[in-house]
């Protein structure tokens, strides 16, 4: 898979159909009975807002980096002043969505304490969207489609994905041959005739196949092929839990992607991160097959959070198995992925140097650093900081080359190529727990010691190998080839 084609997620524009709304939450603790019924009295401690439903799916498609435009109506209200905010916050298109007198706004508001939640009520009128939003919709279609690049229809079944909405958008998307991605709801799938593909779970794939879950692998292929056929879809991508998900299509017949392997949290919300990183690798240009990939790895990595979580483009490219490309990140990147890290209680080791010519000096720095912590960062000297450090005629091997040499040494996690004469702003950047030198820096002014020890790190002097360094290897090079 070419990872490099994540970078272009930023470039791209996501139109999503859906119905969305708010996921309130009340968090406190509990310590008595109510003396009015028997229930617990919750002393309430915080309260979060967040956007739900097809809200999440926007949650995660700004978090990859690519901007959205909304289709929905939601209700002129508190609570739908206070969505459209949230998305304009985001950088969110929301000219095309309508605050309706008619509507509430939905809100799904859960009650916990001590991670048990007790309660959970809805705020919310199901039904259909007003005929007039669909007639605005068809009258500014042109505009509506504007810069689009693919379609997401995120239907939970409360009025915004009606056969009249679903169709005109899946009509104008397919003049235009932008794909159009489906989460779908219920049974009847007749207003998605015509997208590109639906999404559905294991115990949605059965409820529309009208049969139990107990199917074989070869019932799964052939009742995805009789909803393809009954909807003209040109695939089905079914996502199976633990089992991963299972592309089909008539040609090809039924295609396996198992979920990567990581430990499971909360799945809250991953359903959201395979629509939305699956539908914009497709929009990037990646196979089908590459996108079902990339959407595992990215569901993997939601799933080991709490909560309807998200990802990003940096953490999937950290999370990949594709070595260089999984380790070598930029200083931006770092700051990112270190800030994840430290919020799971990883213990983070920075060292750094030139790395010119690799030998078995620097492998036993590299473990001994690695075993200071959990995770260990490597800084690299770019080409021209070398060269204004030891001169014209060095490095003897580019940076690229020597990131790739590192990239291969297990005990290295990130590798970050740095410019200055000094890692000094990249420390700034990462705050280590622990900084690593060699004992030939004890007592001497040792690059970003100051603002690790005021951040509470430390500094750590290792062992060196006798007689090893990368000057003495081209000298005795030199010496032996005169």
């Amino acid at each position: 898979m070419d990872y490099r084609k994540l970078d272009v997620f930023k470039k791209l524009k996501v139109l999503v159909l859906g119905d969305f709304m708010l996921d309130k939450y009340i968090i406190g603790s509990v310590k008595r009975i109510s003396p009015e019924a028997p229930v617990p009295v919750i002393n309430v401690k915080k309260k979060d807002v967040h956007l739900g439903g097809a809200g999440n799916v926007i949650n995660n498609i700004v978090a990859l980096g690519a901007t959205a435009r909304i289709i929905s109506c939601v209700g002129k209200d508190v609570d739908g002043d206070y969505l459209i905010h949230r998305m304009n916050e985001k950088g969110v298109d929301t000219r095309f969505a309508w605050q309706n007198e008619n509507e509430r706004t939905i809100v799904k508001t859960r009650v916990s304490a001590k991670g048990q939640q007790f309660l959970r009520y809805d705020e919310e009128i199901v039904k259909d969207v007003d005929r007039a939003y669909v007639d605005y919709l068809e009258q500014n279609i042109e505009k509506v489609f504007e810069g689009i690049d693919i379609v997401i229809i995120s239907d939970y079944g409360k009025g915004n994905v009606t056969c009249d909405t679903a169709q005109t958008l899946i009509r104008k998307a397919r003049e235009e041959d932008i794909p159009v991605i489906v989460d779908p709801k219920g049974s009847d799938y007749k207003k998605y005739t015509g997208a590109t593909t639906c999404t559905p779970n294991m115990s949605e794939f059965c409820q529309v196949a009208g049969c139990g879950e107990n199917l074989t692998e070869e019932e799964i292929a052939q009742e995805a092929v009789k909803i393809c056929k009954k909807i003209s879809l040109e695939y089905l991508l079914v996502t199976r839990s633990e089992k991963g998900m299972s592309l089909v299509d008539e040609v090809a017949g039924k295609q396996d992607f198992p979920t990567v392997a990581r430990e499971v949290i909360d799945v809250t919300g991953a359903g959201d991160t395979v629509i939305s990183t699956y539908s914009l690798a497709i929009a990037a240009g990646m196979s089908r097959e590459d996108a079902c990939i990339l959407a595992n790895e990215a569901a993997s990595i939601v799933v080991s959070k709490f909560g309807s979580a998200t990802t990003t483009v940096q953490e999937i490219k950290a999370a990949s198995k594709d070595g260089e490309r999984s380790k070598l990140v930029s200083s931006d990147e770092i700051e990112e992925i270190v800030s994840q890290l430290k919020k799971k209680g990883k213990k983070i080791v920075f060292t750094n140097g030139c790395f010119d010519l690799v030998h078995a000096g620097h492998i036993s720095s590299f473990v001994q650093a690695k075993a200071k912590g959990d995770v260990l960062i490597v800084g690299i000297n770019s080409d021209a900081s070398i060269k204004r450090i030891k001169g014209d005629k060095r490095p003897i091997v580019t940076q690229m080359n020597r990131a790739k040499l590192l990239s291969a040494l297990g005990m290295i996690d990130y590798l970050v190529i740095f410019d200055d004469d000094t890692p000094q702003k990249l420390i700034e950047k990462i705050l280590p727990d622990v900084l690593v030198k060699g004992k030939d820096w004890e007592g001497k002014e040792v690059a970003g010691q100051d603002v690790v020890e005021s951040h509470g790190g430390k500094v750590s002097f290792i062992n060196l190998e006798e007689g090893l360094s990368t000057t003495n290897i081209i000298e005795k090079i030199r010496k032996l080839y005169n």
